[in-house]
């Protein structure tokens, strides 16, 4: 079976990767993105963002025959239209993901299949099948919801089962073979199960962060060390061996698709409310921390992506953090070296003695704090 794919919105962390690996098994595949200069470097073979092993199978899926345009208008010639973009609990963004969706299905040959990949509400779905461009077309509609780790896409692509969810959880000949092959595993649900399952996954993963982070406020209240006292407790005892760090609970999907899933499905015990309270307290105690610990209100903050090792800043409560330190009267420079160049680093540590470690990047630990008071955010 032959055809062609198109990702809207492939020069993103979500569509890249997942171009790349499309290409590289043998289908001829085009990325359609509005961001110029990420298709620019993409043509360059330059990755815009950092992903382990990207560069190589950029540049392998280039030599294959990828393709990169801002022009929307290259779907006309794809059987398949992959959308890499989502929605979330901001009505003005769900606004402007149904007005793409339209222009994309315009745009589509009749027949053809479109699959969502990034967060949707089941209402999101009904108001595209109801569409009458999406019945005249007889477009079919897939939502094939992304659940790998950012940064760990060439790594997990073909290893983590696809949910695929559809009408009847059923699929049609071209995604079956699709799927096949890019030797993906595949798990059929309807849609309203796979909705669920990628909105609960990720709210359930903000729930583990936000719980441990709430035992940190208390301990905090009541004057004890809870990485001591976690450190201790978890020292050979294999039922705490897997309890994650406290800290900063962020990034592009946790926060949105907690609140997605608090808006689709309600919460009566105000369970989902309370986490984002219990992580706005964690910021508040860390600024405390700061108060009681530095000698004045200089700060040189370290790290401001969203997690280590990631020049990804979106949804970072790093920046959170940093923009509450200065409400809070704090002067403070940052510096991370995925954002920052390596030459600002000396002119900013030599700022202040305070150093908070917001984002703990692994090459902090060679640097030489040596004399200053240094508070790390979420460390064992």
């Amino acid at each position: 079976m032959k055809y062609k794919v198109a990702v809207v919105g492939g020069a993103g962390h979500i569509g890249l990767p997942l171009s790349c690996y499309i290409q590289n098994v043998g289908i001829d595949t085009s990325i359609i993105d509005t961001n110029e200069e990420n298709i620019d470097k993409i043509n360059s073979s330059i990755p815009p963002f950092l992903e382990y092993e990207l560069e190589n199978q950029l540049k392998i899926a280039l030599s294959n025959g990828l393709k990169a345009s801002t022009q929307i208008e290259e779907i006309k010639n794809c059987e398949i239209i992959i959308v890499t973009l989502g929605t979330s609990s901001n009505q003005e963004i769900v606004d402007n993901f149904h007005e793409l969706i339209e222009i994309v299905i315009l745009n589509m040959k009749e027949g053809s299949t479109l699959i969502l990949r990034s967060t949707v509400t089941i209402q999101t779905i009904n108001k595209i099948t109801d569409g009458m461009n999406f019945s005249s077309k007889k477009i079919n509609l897939f939502y094939c919801p992304e659940r790998i780790a950012e940064g760990k896409a060439f790594l997990e692509l073909d290893k983590i089962p696809q949910i695929i969810g559809s009408k009847d959880s059923e699929v049609t000949e071209i995604i079956k073979d699709f799927f096949e092959r890019l030797n993906f595993k595949t798990i059929l649900v309807n849609f309203e199960e796979a909705v669920f399952i990628k909105l609960f996954s990720n709210t359930y993963r903000y729930a583990q962060f936000s719980t441990i982070n709430y035992f940190d406020n208390i301990a905090s209240d009541n004057s004890l060390d809870f990485k001591k006292l976690l450190n201790i407790a978890s020292d050979t005892y294999p039922r705490l061996e897997n309890v994650p760090d406290s800290g900063l609970v962020g990034g592009p999907c946790l926060i949105k698709d907690s609140q997605t899933f608090l808006n689709s499905y309600g919460d009566p015990r105000d369970l989902i409310t309370n986490y984002f309270n219990i992580n706005d307290e964690y910021i508040k105690n860390t600024i405390d921390k700061c108060k009681d610990y530095f000698e004045d209100k200089k700060i040189v903050q370290l790290g401001l992506t969203f997690k280590p090792e990631s020049d990804d800043l979106r949804d970072s409560q790093a920046i959170v953090l940093n923009n509450n330190l200065i409400k809070e009267g704090f002067e403070v420079k940052t510096f991370d070296p995925y954002i920052n160049d390596e030459e600002e680093l000396e002119s900013v540590l030599a700022f202040s003695k305070n150093i908070i470690i917001a984002t703990h990047h692994k090459v902090f630990d060679s640097y030489d704090l040596k004399g200053k008071k240094v508070v790390v955010v979420g460390d064992k």
